[in-house]
């Protein structure tokens, strides 16, 4: 329960000083329909034409190199990546090692199950790895130098669903309220329990928490409805337009394609 608390606060923490960092960034001028695309782009020539790590391990330098060039939060740049492109990538990528049964170097058995570790299973996790810290890394310069309100401005330039926009930006202004009900839910099933359930209760027990966060957090989405409703809310997110500045974008797009380049020349 504690960890959720930190990752509440954290979120929330996120959610009130975004704006300000960013428009401490030497990126804040930059058009963000530029910065949008440059990002989808360069996260397709990961997955697609990139296949050696060595070159995903430049690319994660360099985006932070970047990142303290342009004034981005170091501290929380690190502090996300190292939850979503650290973390994350070692969880899902541990059973990519005893996947494949070819080039077996070590193998040990529990009771009738062998397990193997192979080499082709040690490199499709290390590529697994490197690949998904580098696409967070993209992500992270994006976000970071960013905010929410100009991303969400180019989506209305492109003239996205407004349903997805308004879905969006309810989604991320909201989330942190998710995390509040659940863990005034624990603490709560905490003070009313002295000792632990038996482990084939805990998943009857887990089963009700979640019920309970459900109705609380349609409960809650009610409210916030019926208030958004009273303040004249008439199913469209209003739109926040936004004036970039050439020469920020022109450094920015510049930048971008001597990178380009630099990949281009390695791979030949």
């Amino acid at each position: 329960m504690s960890l959720l608390a930190r990752v509440n606060n954290s979120f929330q923490d996120y959610l009130l000083t975004e704006y300000e960092q960013s428009q401490s960034t030497r990126t804040f001028f930059v058009f963000p329909l530029f910065k949008l695309l440059i990002s989808i782009f360069m996260i397709v020539v990961i997955n697609q034409f990139i296949t050696t790590y060595l070159v995903w391990i430049g690319l994660i330098l360099l985006l932070f190199s970047a990142a303290i060039a342009v004034q981005i939060n170091i501290k929380r740049y690190l502090k996300m990546l190292l939850g979503l492109g650290v973390i994350y990538p070692i969880i899902v990528g541990i059973p990519l090692i005893f996947i494949t049964k070819e080039s077996i170097i070590w193998s040990f058995q529990i009771h009738s199950l062998t397990i193997s570790v192979s080499e082709l299973g040690l490199i499709g996790a290390r590529d697994f790895f490197f690949r998904i810290m580098c696409n967070v890394s993209v992500i992270l310069f994006l976000v970071l130098s960013t905010p929410f309100i100009h991303i969400i401005h180019v989506f209305h330039q492109l003239h996205f669903p407004k349903i997805i926009t308004t879905i969006m930006v309810l989604t991320y202004r909201y989330f942190f309220l998710f995390f509040e009900n659940l863990i005034k839910i624990l603490r709560a099933d905490d003070c009313r329990r002295f000792s632990k359930l038996p482990f084939k209760k805990r998943f009857n027990h887990i089963g009700t928490i979640f019920s309970m966060l459900l109705l609380r957090s349609m409960q809650r989405g009610t409210k916030i409805h019926r208030a958004m409703m009273a303040r004249g809310y008439s199913g469209e997110i209003p739109d926040i337009s936004y004036k970039a500045k050439l020469t920020p974008t022109i450094l920015y797009v510049g930048s971008f394609v001597i990178l380009n380049l630099l990949l281009f020349i390695i791979f030949i």
